[in-house]
């Protein structure tokens, strides 16, 4: 870790980093926000994350540091561990109220795959739910729609979902200040060639080193909307791409109250579920969206990037009421990729799973990942969610 204090430790197996090659754009816009006086930050994890500043990654030594590659990888030679990649899981098997093994596909059929002690399903928000569906457990009457036998009747399954859904402006750039040209080939090779020269450069950047934290609500007790940063136009799939050098700055409510669903939308399990995220139903969180859209705006028209910027392309000029943001929200909103909640964690008729995630109702099955929050967290759910992985290998190993 670049940090080594009461909320960071250093040697741990995930490598977590600095930006190595922040680009002079990214500085002016952490200087643009200081400016109207959201303050700056250089630890944007610590106990306070209010304000602006670099991210850390999940990097070491300018690569990707994954659960893959830092937990998963070091472990493949022990001789309890079997990686079996492209393989689907069709169910897990019950046998009175006892989660006995799991069964794979294999070919035209399946195989059943027998637990020793326990079956944790760590397939995240949507895929976890997903599973515990196929396998006859959640709400009685979802099972029966799809014809699906209920083995274990738990309402919360599926339920609850939150997930962070994006806002952006993109501005046209006045010169080559972010990576936009390094989609073209040449420029794409010439990035690959700096990176193994130097690791730094684009092949080294994760196109979000920056952003912030800070409240709309003035009542929230802690920043309730943040923001992330984008080094070009056009580099998340749906987004708008200009023509010349782009600028993509993200916002996100972080806490919302609105609630969705993860269903079936049959009983096969290779077909993908039916996710309905029900953005916004709760009228709060189309209000605090907006006014983080619109806080956007007034930062990337303050003077330290002036430098830098042309003008804002998207959304059109002319856009500027709530109702007008609120049509442009609606054909330009995109999941911050932070769903949460759909088993979760806790002791109500709608939880799924206890303090010990343990699935209530059943023996030995867990779950283990974000599903099981019961409030999605007000920040990106990587660190989360392994932290999680962490104090539940603690609970199955009974420390």
């Amino acid at each position: 870790d670049s940090f080594n204090d009461l909320t960071h430790g250093q040697g741990g197996p995930l490598g977590v980093s600095k930006p190595v090659a922040p680009l002079p754009i990214a500085e002016a816009f952490i200087q643009a926000a200081a400016d109207m006086g959201m303050k700056k930050n250089a630890d944007l994890v610590s106990a306070d994350p209010t304000g602006f500043g670099f991210y850390q990654l999940t990097q070491k030594n300018a690569r990707r540091s994954s659960t893959a590659q830092a937990f998963l990888k070091p472990a493949l030679s022990r001789p309890n561990l079997t990686l079996r990649l492209n393989t689907m899981t069709k169910r897990i098997v019950l046998e009175d109220k006892k989660a006995i093994g799991i069964a794979i596909a294999e070919g035209s059929g399946e195989t059943i795959l027998r637990a020793s002690r326990e079956v944790i399903v760590s397939s995240g928000a949507i895929g976890s739910p997903k599973l515990m569906q196929l396998s006859g457990i959640g709400p009685r009457d979802e099972l029966a729609r799809v014809g699906i036998d209920t083995l274990h009747h738990l309402p919360g399954v599926g339920g609850n979902l939150q997930d962070h859904v994006d806002l952006c402006i993109i501005c046209e750039c006045s010169g080559d200040f972010t990576y936009d040209k390094y989609g073209k080939p040449w420029w794409a090779a010439i990035a690959g060639l700096q990176y193994l020269l130097t690791r730094k450069g684009p092949a080294a950047s994760s196109l979000f080193d920056s952003g912030g934290f800070w409240r709309i609500d003035e009542n929230a007790e802690m920043p309730d909307a943040q923001w992330h940063l984008g080094m070009g136009s056009g580099i998340e799939a749906g987004i708008a791409k200009l023509k010349n050098t782009g600028l993509t700055l993200n916002s996100a409510q972080m806490r919302p109250r609105s609630r969705g669903t993860v269903r079936l939308k049959d009983d096969n399990p290779a077909s993908h579920p039916l996710i309905d995220p029900n953005y916004w139903a709760d009228p709060y969180d189309r209000e605090i969206s907006l006014k983080a859209l619109k806080l956007s705006r007034e930062i990337l028209s303050q003077p330290a990037l002036k430098p830098f910027i042309e003008a804002e392309r998207v959304p059109r000029p002319d856009c500027k009421t709530d109702d007008q943001l609120f049509e442009y929200a609606c054909g330009m909103a995109k999941t911050q990729h932070h769903p949460g909640g759909t088993c979760a964690m806790g002791t109500t008729d709608k939880a799924v799973v206890g303090i010990d995630l343990k699935v209530h109702g059943l023996a030995n099955l867990r779950v283990i990942d974000a599903s099981i929050m019961p409030q999605v967290v007000s920040s990106n759910t990587n660190a989360s969610t392994i932290m999680i992985a962490e104090k539940a290998a603690d609970l199955i190993l009974g420390a």
